[in-house]
């Protein structure tokens, strides 16, 4: 899966915070993550208006986590870095409810969104962190987690 870059790059940055433990200017976020510094900042914004990081202006400013990384989700991050995009999106199907839109493949679609969301708010950047520092036990950690999502889902029947 490809994500978007705003989605890539501010997860990298959330990520790098994380791992740091401590306020991080944006220079060095930028460089150590090789994130366009004036992008950076621009989803910085975005993170900060949705209550994930904290910006702290003056000499030794820079970003942190607003929150403990165990209280961070992927879900969380990705949408407030894809709201305005969401929006559209809904305001789109929105216009389509009344088309010729087979309500079949509507439900399987809205199945397929409804999952991953599910899987992207289990997930949360300390996990994720100390899963990539457990190479080993990484693949099984996801296979657990789609294995209970599987279960959820044909409960749903």
């Amino acid at each position: 899966m490809q994500l978007k870059a705003s989605t890539d790059y501010g997860m990298r940055a959330i990520l790098y915070l994380a791992a740091q433990g401590t306020t991080c200017s944006s220079k060095d976020i930028a460089n150590d993550m090789s994130i366009p510094r004036d992008y950076l900042i621009q989803l910085a914004q975005l993170l900060r208006n949705a209550g994930i990081i904290e910006a702290r202006p003056g000499k030794h400013g820079g970003y942190r986590l607003a929150k403990d990384p165990a209280d961070i989700t992927v879900l969380e991050i990705m949408e407030a870095l894809d709201d305005d995009a969401k929006q559209s999106t809904r305001a789109k199907r929105n216009a389509r409810k009344g088309g010729a839109m087979v309500q079949e493949v509507k439900r399987t679609y809205d199945l397929i969104e409804e999952s991953m969301d599910t899987f992207l708010n289990s997930l949360t950047v300390k996990l994720l962190l100390e899963c990539a520092n457990d190479k080993e036990g990484s693949k099984k950690f996801l296979s657990d987690r789609f294995d209970e999502e599987s279960r959820r889902l044909s409960e749903l029947n």
